[in-house]
């Protein structure tokens, strides 16, 4: 495209078209910069550019200039190098939390600059698709062709502004606008930011956000619900109003964000727990007579306090929402959170479980025989020592090791009984060195 308009702006490419005209990408051969030219309507007039250029916001569109050429009028604007809302929602799916609040808070800036103009400007068509994001992560409100055509006062249009799904009813029964029907378009933006569901697709309803993703803050959900209140007393009456609701909404949650975060400590704690009860011992061994227990109680018993503080977690957090079985399909998601480390404690264990099986169940030295000892009676009687045999005695019963048997490095000595409850009794420590 090697067309240049009014001797100064190179058109390089179409970038967008609409009811409203076509936006070229074109350059500005005196400044060299990038810039979008929009051609206007033919029914523009001249106080609707001028009510254009009034306009100074960082959220809005710098105009740069108008001109005339070959019987079409045309608007030059800073060019925003970036994407779409809705081609981020495409890539994306939906948008995190605290970047969805902080958008939607930039967005209600914009409109309550509109909102105060005189006459107020009321947008009327906030959808994705009119919302770009820099590349600093910034965002510009473009397209305000519809809004400032009716701040400038005409009423004879046939066609009502703005986007079914994203206006309330009322928005196509009057021209007249109102501030409550951008009000209302907040709370729909915010629902689709959050969800990524589009009110342009099926099921064509909004559900509350803990149906689609139950970490989300259900203070929120208030918010939008308000937005999209046809009762008067429970409307927002400014968008200042919202993004006022939007900056303190998260100080409401501090006390259960607190309990929360202490149930997934200690949640974490008993997962890591079980987990280290299950290895330590193996690593140290484990003596045929502990094995299966007492060497599971620790590691079962952990294991079922970690099971019940997770199904406690997910009641508490299932309350309210008795709806979501029936909606199974909307809460399609990656597994995270509190399940994500309770899938993991219990992968650990299962591997652990494993490994505790496969490997002899001994305690260290028991496999390596290096010492013949003897037993004898209170008279002096060698005894046969046999595994698990029981002697019976009244008096007093001796070992003895056999000098010839012993290494001839120095070694220590140590007896251990094990009595029938499991108690452990051990003797001094002594050293034993043959001639």
């Amino acid at each position: 495209m090697s067309r240049v308009l009014f001797y100064k702006y190179e058109l390089i490419r179409t970038i967008g078209s609409g009811g409203s005209g076509k936006v070229y990408l074109a350059r500005d051969l005196h400044l060299n910069r990038l810039v979008a030219v929009k051609e206007l309507p033919k029914d523009a007039s001249p106080s609707e550019l001028q009510f254009l250029q009034e306009l100074e916001h960082p959220g809005l569109t710098q105009i740069f200039d108008f001109f005339e050429e070959q019987g079409a009028s045309f608007l030059v604007m800073e060019y925003i190098e970036g994407i779409s809302l809705r081609e981020y929602l495409n890539k994306h799916k939906r948008v995190a939390e605290r970047q969805a609040v902080k958008w939607m808070i930039d967005l209600c800036r914009i409109l309550g600059y509109l909102h105060s103009r005189h006459p107020a400007i009321i947008y009327r068509d906030l959808k994705p698709e009119n919302i770009m994001i820099r590349q600093d992560g910034e965002l510009k409100l473009i397209d305000l062709g519809a809004a400032i055509r009716y701040a400038c006062g005409r009423t004879n249009e046939t066609v009502c502004a703005g986007t079914p799904g994203y206006c309330p009813p009322e928005q196509w029964k009057e021209v007249r606008g109102e501030k409550k029907w951008d009000i209302y378009s907040l709370g729909i933006l915010l629902h689709e930011m959050l969800t990524g569901a589009s009110p342009l697709k099926p099921p064509y309803e909004r559900r509350p956000l803990a149906e689609y993703d139950r970490s989300l803050a259900g203070a929120l959900d208030k918010i939008i619900n308000r937005c999209l209140s046809t009762d008067p007393a429970k409307q927002y009456q400014s968008v200042e109003q919202v993004g006022e609701a939007l900056l303190n909404y998260r100080k409401k949650r501090i006390f259960p964000e607190i309990c929360h975060l202490i149930r997934k400590l200690f949640l974490l704690f008993c997962s890591l727990f079980t987990c280290s009860s299950f290895l330590l011992p193996l690593i140290h061994g484990i003596p045929y007579h502990q094995f299966p227990f007492p060497y599971l109680e620790k590691p079962l018993f952990f294991l079922s306090i970690t099971l019940i503080l997770y199904l406690a977690s997910e009641r508490k957090i299932k309350n309210g929402s008795m709806k979501q079985e029936k909606n199974i399909w909307l809460t399609q998601k990656k597994f995270r959170g509190l399940f994500m480390w309770f899938i993991g404690m219990a992968g650990t264990v299962f591997i652990s479980g494993i490994f505790a099986f496969s490997m002899p169940v001994i305690s260290k030295g028991e496999e390596q025989e290096q010492l013949w000892v003897e037993m004898r009676d209170d008279l002096g009687r060698k005894m046969l020592l046999k595994n698990d045999a029981v002697y019976i005695t009244d008096t007093a019963v001796r070992f003895e090791l056999p000098a010839d048997r012993l290494p001839k490095e120095e070694i220590s000595m140590q007896l251990i009984a094990i009595g029938e409850d499991g108690s452990t009794y051990a003797s001094r420590v002594f050293r034993v060195k043959p001639e």
